[in-house]
């Protein structure tokens, strides 16, 4: 195989490497949570957001229940020896309010907990699927662009040494190896002193060795 087929097979490897991170996004964009799971996730939050509200009526008529009797409440101004007793009924009914206040917050915590478990089992499976689904894609695609990836870098090696010993470029169908010759790096310590103590200005610079850049055309 010669160079410029080299360059063709190269170019190959690198569209089919192409090809597989193209293969790999599709799927990728494939795996998506199903319709019906945000639809339970959706409904899920719609009923947390409208528990309670069945308890508002109910809640309401007993407030205005005890505000009515907290304000029926009088204290007779020829009797002031019932005042302790007055006190008394208006801690009860404040009582009872914050004690009912506080069996109604219950029963909406626990049935908010409720649903969030009835959510959480019929969505956990589906998100633990989805998440397999994904590593098994990374996986497979992992071992197919680590072969081709291996065939490209073994490749770009030989066509390099190529073109090296050959010192000219070589183009291909897609791909072109541009030869460079060694940069000529001069040294500036020698070159301050030259005038004095060197008279052959080929002891002032070295010459790098030669490269191979690989290009589209």
């Amino acid at each position: 195989m010669d160079t410029k087929e080299k360059l063709d097979r190269l170019a190959e490897f690198q569209t089919q490497r192409d090809l597989i991170d193209m293969d790999k996004r599709q799927l990728l964009d494939e795996v998506q949570i199903p319709a019906e799971v945000e639809a339970i996730v959706n409904n899920g939050m719609d009923k947390l957001n409208k528990i309670g509200d069945e308890f508002l009526p109910a809640k309401k008529l007993f407030d205005d229940q005890c505000d009515a009797e907290y304000s029926a409440i009088e204290i007779p101004e020829d009797i002031r020896i019932a005042l302790a007793e007055i006190d008394k009924k208006r801690q009860d009914i404040m009582n009872k309010k914050r004690e009912y206040d506080m069996n109604v917050g219950q029963l909406i915590d626990e049935k908010r907990i409720a649903l969030q478990a009835e959510v959480e089992t019929k969505t956990i499976d589906v998100y633990a699927a989805i998440a397999r689904r994904k590593d098994e894609i990374e996986a497979e695609f992992a071992g197919k662009a680590e072969a081709v990836d291996e065939n490209i870098k073994k490749l770009t090696e030989d066509i390099k040494a190529d073109v090296k010993s050959l010192h000219y470029t070589v183009n291909g169908k897609y791909l072109q190896a541009v030869y460079n010759k060694g940069k000529k790096s001069w040294i500036s310590q020698r070159l301050d002193a030259y005038t004095e103590i060197h008279p052959d200005i080929k002891d002032c610079y070295t010459v790098g060795d030669p490269s191979v850049t690989i290009r589209k055309i």
